[in-house]
Order: C-alpha cells, then structure tokens, then sequence
C-alpha cells in the first residue's frame, strides 16, 4: 500500500510540475485565412491595395460581402477596411478598401 501511494504520488508531482515548464513560443500573429471585412481601422500594419466594390441586384448584404472578399482575394488583400454599404434603385452597392498585413520582421 506504501508503495502504490508512493508511486501515485511521484506520478502527481511529475504531471503538476511537467505542466509549469510548458515550452513558450512567441509565435506571431496568423494571417486571416479568410478576408475579413470591417466598418472600421484595424490595430495593424498594413499596406493599401486599393478599393473593392460590389453590387447586388437585390437588398442582401450577404452576397455583397461574398462579392467584397472575392473581389478582394483576387487583389491578394487580407482584409477589407471602411466597408460601407448604400442602397438605390433596388440595387445594394458595397465598397472598402482591400489592405494587406505586413510582415512582421523576426530577429534571428
């Protein structure tokens, strides 16, 4: 019995300390893997590409938006900054400006 609570207990001690001396990484920050759209700035560096605008012929803000990332995608953005949408004439217009995450420089 001695020994099972020993070997218990020496089995708890090393999961409990295995778990304070996890390895850090400092990893950066991941690209999206999808274009995401935004109404405002983002928190990011970035490089502007230029403006992306679609056009619906019904009132449906989700198939505006899949028309602002592949058009966006197509330009090799990562996001779509400022998107604004209006609608006229039973048509819905959406623009934004399509930017590009720079890369981080790492030191070596």
């Amino acid at each position: 019995m001695k020994r099972l609570l020993f070997f218990v207990s020496v089995f708890l001690a090393f999961v409990i300390l295995q778990s304070f001396f996890v390895p850090q990484t400092f990893a950066e920050k991941k690209k999206p893997k999808e274009i995401i759209l935004s109404t405002i700035d983002i928190d990011e560096d970035y490089e502007l590409i230029g403006i992306v605008s679609a056009r619906t012929g019904e009132v449906n803000i989700d198939k505006a938006n899949v028309k602002l990332k592949e058009e966006a995608k197509r330009l090799g953005a990562d996001y779509v900054i400022g998107v604004r949408y209006f609608n006229y004439g039973g048509y819905l217009y959406a623009y934004g400006t399509a930017v590009k995450i720079k890369e981080k420089e790492t030191l070596r």
